[in-house]
């Protein structure tokens, strides 16, 4: 009995104090279909280099997986920017950061660069104009600065570029939501720019929208059917009884993991 104590007491500490108030995490299991304002997705005709992307266990990060790209001009998505199935996350405004994991793969090729990255988008609405504000390595201090089959993680302090301005004029996010007044976020992706050719390799995990109200990161997970054992069930419903109690007593609150499948 004295070690299910000090395991549930540990399992209560963990918890309170592991994540920031407002900040939920969102497994991702597969990318398939039509992207939603909760899914991740593909949009028909975006991926017409002929690239891939999968959740794998290839190069796993935050567990057992990511989402692994090979080939050109890859793009997979959470919202739609197009008239007529436009998604609204809200306003640009209210946003502080979009970050990511990435790494790039031991037998990666393309004609740029090695320390070519993947890039990240925020997809944005300005008044009638559909906008993209992007990250890409090259601008941000990582070409001669990384290794093959290590993974790095981009910050809030980060540049992006515009689409259609000059890309060595980069701003970070919160940067961009002060000048951009009135804009909204449709949506974010991670992929691969075109040209990258068929030798491209890379992954990406933990896409993380960050707000004036909280955080959410999207972890790619490869799906399992592995059941806990019932001693495990047991632990796990008695340390969140006594972490519910806990929450009760102190007024705290916590991170929310909510899983599903796309």
């Amino acid at each position: 009995m004295k070690v299910h104590t000090a395991i549930v007491a540990t399992l209560l500490a963990s918890t309170i104090v592991a994540a920031p108030a407002s900040a939920a995490t969102v497994v991702v299991n597969t990318v398939s279909g039509l992207p939603s304002a909760s899914t991740w997705g593909t949009i028909p005709g975006e991926n017409t280099g002929g690239g891939t992307a999968t959740v794998s266990t290839t190069a796993p990060r935050s567990g057992n997986g990511s989402l692994e790209m090979t080939g050109d001009r890859t793009r997979t998505q959470l919202g739609i920017q197009y008239a007529g199935a436009r998604t609204d996350l809200g306003a640009l405004s209210a946003v502080t950061g979009l970050t990511f994991d990435w790494r790039i793969a031991a037998d990666s090729t393309n004609p740029y660069n090695t320390d070519y990255t993947p890039a990240l988008r925020l997809l944005i609405q300005d008044g009638s104009a559909r906008k993209e504000l992007i990250w890409e390595g090259a601008y941000n201090g990582t070409y001669g600065n990384t290794l093959r089959d290590t993974w790095y993680s981009s910050s809030v302090n980060d540049k992006f570029y515009i689409t259609g301005g000059d890309v060595n004029a980069g701003q970070t996010i919160a940067q961009w939501a002060a000048q951009l007044t009135g804009a909204t976020v449709s949506g974010f992706s991670v992929g691969v720019g075109s040209g990258a050719t068929t030798g491209y390799h890379a992954f990406a995990d933990n896409v993380t929208f960050i707000t004036n109200s909280g955080s959410t990161t999207y972890n790619f997970e490869a799906a399992t059917g592995a059941v806990p054992e019932p001693a495990t069930w047991a632990l796990m419903i008695l340390g969140m009884g006594a972490v519910g109690f806990a929450m009760r007593r102190r007024n705290t609150t916590t991170t929310t993991t909510v899983a599903y499948a796309a």
